[in-house]
């Protein structure tokens, strides 16, 4: 008799527990949903490092620059034929505060006082600037030359290192009108051939190191 009356207490006794861990799981679950949803909504301000990036291009290609548009270069040959990378955002009002990238043309040139710049510019839309395959500014509102990325060589092709973006050089305005060229080269020549030829050395101490730039998009998927 004993044992029929109790087996339902055993049975409702079981049935609160299993209750109460079925409420305590959900419990768990809800309360991992609320943590995941506010991580959600955390915006990470930290610089991304960059990477390495495989750019498939070796020392033999001669082809237009190529664009890599998710870590924002282009690769592409200078005037001395070496492979450079360089940042797709310009310096400046246009690059760094409204976002506008340079785009390669490959057919374009520009005549300034330096003399005739191309076939090959990188052109800025918003601003108008103009850049040469050095990267170097040719004109517009741009304050300096476009940032690049170490390149590496390696077997499968040049390797771009972009966990540190190199500040592009400073614009050197034209040099004055051609007689003042003319009294100057004329007086470099005079100076070197009175001058005693000093023995060539390792580079100068103090020659400052390129500076560190920042990137326009220290967010993106890196």
């Amino acid at each position: 008799m004993d044992d029929l009356i109790t087996a339902p207490r055993r049975r409702s006794v079981v049935s609160s527990r299993v209750g109460a861990s079925i409420a305590v799981v959900l419990s768990i679950g809800a309360l991992a949903l609320a943590v995941v949803a506010f991580m959600s909504t955390v915006r990470d301000d930290s610089v991304h490092p960059g990477r390495l990036v495989q750019s498939r291009l070796t020392n033999q290609y001669t082809g237009e620059a190529v664009l890599f548009p998710l870590d924002d270069f282009y690769v592409g040959r200078d005037s001395d034929f070496h492979i450079r990378a360089l940042y797709v955002y310009p310096p400046g009002y246009y690059g760094h505060d409204r976002g506008c990238k340079v785009v390669w043309d490959n057919t374009a040139t520009m005549d300034t006082e330096k003399g005739r710049v191309g076939p090959g510019l990188y052109l800025e839309p918003c601003g108008g600037s103009h850049f040469d395959r050095d990267g170097l500014l040719v004109s517009g509102p741009a304050d300096r030359g476009l940032d690049s990325f170490a390149t590496l060589p390696a077997v499968d092709g040049v390797v771009v290192d972009t966990r540190r973006l190199i500040c592009g050089f400073d614009y050197i305005p034209p040099t004055p009108g051609p007689a003042t060229a003319t009294v100057r080269a004329a007086t470099a020549a005079v100076e070197a051939l009175t001058e005693t030829p000093e023995p060539s050395a390792t580079p100068v101490e103090g020659t400052p190191a390129p500076r560190t730039c920042e990137r326009v998009s220290p967010n993106s998927k890196r």
